[in-house]
């Protein structure tokens, strides 16, 4: 009877890259993986015939460098290019402003705008790098568990961020705490200036940006690197299926094992520890540990069951928040969208960025106002990119690809149901689209409406929530997922999580799996050394 060191269930990019992370330690490795491709929500799907399309995730930030070195990623195909400007947002008066990712070549774009934002930019981000930097100390540190035996990892972690000093800490506290909107107007006046920056505060939350902690969301995003540049953002050739591929090749080279069309059914149990899984078709697998990359709720609630869970693990993953508004609105186009606010080339600077719809603060709050109260949003944000830029064969020869990501329209709407929503909130994107690129709607050919139900249907991510859980308080670092399990283990001896449901969150990272690995490795060596001493 063959017997796996480790099984990991999921085989998206987290799940993939701590499988090629054990491979590498030596560990005899398996990955089950439902769909029939590996990816989970890092794939690259064929919509319409000819069209290569990034189904869910779209853009690459929060990869170190370190992974991708650590595991040759750049060997396996890892291919990715800059995006640049950061974000190109238009403004219904015909302006535009470009966020790039060289803060004085941003500054003077502000400074068409205001010159007092341009001057404060400068210092804005020079605060906001420094405080990204202390954010990233903490991404590689595996979260201490709140106990009395914990005590010796926390004086770890401690000794880790002995540079920070008092106002640091404040600073990253109040950023947790405080709304985007406060803060950016703490640096900022025009209103455009703060809509364009203010689009990160509620990408993938179930907020505003007035809503306290918003602020937290914006530096999350900032925490990344592309091509060793921080904040930026990415697009990788061959689409977001090419990063899952390379990481899923990096793992095969060191002999992991990846079956696709494989669903696990559940974990099996016996005396408090796990022997293996079962598969949906009844097929048993043995293997001494198990690592989940899929959702915490799906982890806990459905593959280990609440039977085999303390009645207070229960509680505390039920109330784990997973909400979500973001609907994903991929399009095949005729022709690449002609802004009014831009007379240069095609493709120029709105398609070579982040092209985002967010006029004002104001606008943002109000998309939010709509869902809060269960209503997809009247005017949503979106931000959109355009891979056929970089690109062409992704599509039919003279055809392009958009991929919007919008918010806000809720899992759960109040009236009717996304059956009939899905094509009205398409049609509203055109219209937003169209409003500032004429000629807009007579170029889209083909259009994909994914709704917070499809995103947890298709890619297993509860509630529509990509970071696999909400990026608040008290959902981060020892919090995520739940209270005293903080630290990639689970109730279940043997049984581990490594998705963007546990630090440091979500984002195609890899850094949740990597973690992982380093406490997977850790407890087989102490299991090994517990052995001989017996």
């Amino acid at each position: 009877m063959k017997i796996w060191d480790s099984i990991i269930v999921g085989g998206g990019h987290n799940g993939l890259a701590c499988a090629a992370y054990l491979a590498r330690a030596g560990m005899d490795v398996l990955v089950l993986e439902k769909a029939a491709k590996e990816g989970g929500a890092s794939v690259t799907e064929e919509p319409w015939a000819g069209y290569q399309v990034s189904s869910a995730a779209y853009v690459v930030s929060l990869m170190p460098e370190r992974i991708v070195e650590e595991l040759e990623l750049k060997k396996y195909g890892y291919d990715v290019k800059t995006l640049d400007p950061d974000y190109w947002v238009p403004y219904p008066d015909g302006s535009h402003l470009s966020l790039w990712n060289d803060a004085e070549r941003t500054a003077e774009s502000i400074r068409k705008l205001s010159k007092a934002d341009a001057d404060a930019f400068l210092k804005f981000d020079e605060y906001f790098s420094r405080v990204a930097n202390l954010m990233r100390d903490l991404l590689f540190v595996i979260p201490p568990n709140l106990s009395f035996s914990e005590i010796p990892s926390a004086i770890r972690v401690a000794a880790k961020l002995r540079h920070w000093t008092r106002k640091d800490i404040a600073e990253v506290v109040r950023l947790f705490s405080i709304s985007g909107a406060d803060f950016l107007d703490e640096w900022f006046e025009d209103d455009r200036v703060k809509g364009a920056l203010g689009t990160q505060t509620i990408l993938g939350a179930w907020c505003g940006p007035m809503s306290p902690g918003s602020a937290y969301v914006l530096l999350h995003h900032w925490i990344g690197q592309v091509n060793g540049v921080a904040g930026a953002w990415g697009w990788a050739r061959g689409g977001m299926g090419a990063v899952s591929r390379a990481i899923g090749d990096s793992a095969r080279a060191r002999g992991a094992e990846i079956r696709v069309g494989a669903p696990v059914r559940r974990v099996l149990i016996q005396g408090g520890r796990t022997t293996g899984v079962e598969l949906s078709d009844g097929e048993i697998i043995h293997a001494r540990q198990v690592i989940s990359s899929a959702h915490p709720s799906t982890t806990y609630l459905d593959l280990i069951g609440s039977e085999n869970l303390d009645s207070e693990v229960v509680h505390k993953i039920k109330r784990y928040k997973t909400r979500s508004g973001t609907v994903k609105v991929n399009m095949g186009l005729s022709e690449l969208p002609k802004p009014t606010a831009w007379d240069g080339d095609t493709p120029g600077d709105p398609h070579t960025g982040i092209f985002a719809i967010s006029p004002s603060l104001e606008y943002l709050e109000r998309a939010w106002d709509d869902a809060k109260y269960g209503r997809a949003s009247a005017e949503p944000y979106l931000e959109g990119v355009f891979p056929t830029a970089f690109q062409p064969d992704l599509a039919p020869s003279g055809k392009h690809i958009a991929l919007f990501y919008t918010q806000f329209g809720p899992f759960e709407l109040s009236n009717g149901s996304w059956e009939t929503e899905r094509k009205a909130y398409g049609d509203r994107i055109v219209k937003i689209m169209e409003d500032y690129c004429p000629g807009f709607s007579q170029s889209v050919e083909h259009v994909e409406v994914l709704a917070p139900p499809d995103l947890e249907s298709r890619f297993g991510l509860i509630g529509g929530n990509i970071m696999q859980g909400e990026m608040s308080v008290d959902q981060m670092f020892s919090f995520r997922p739940i209270p005293d399990y903080g630290d990639y283990r689970s109730p279940i001896h043997g049984v581990y999580l490594c998705g963007s449901g546990t630090h440091p969150g979500g984002g195609v990272s890899g850094i949740p799996a990597r973690n992982c690995a380093q406490v997977v490795l850790k407890d087989r060596r102490r299991s090994k050394l517990r052995f001989w001493q017996s």
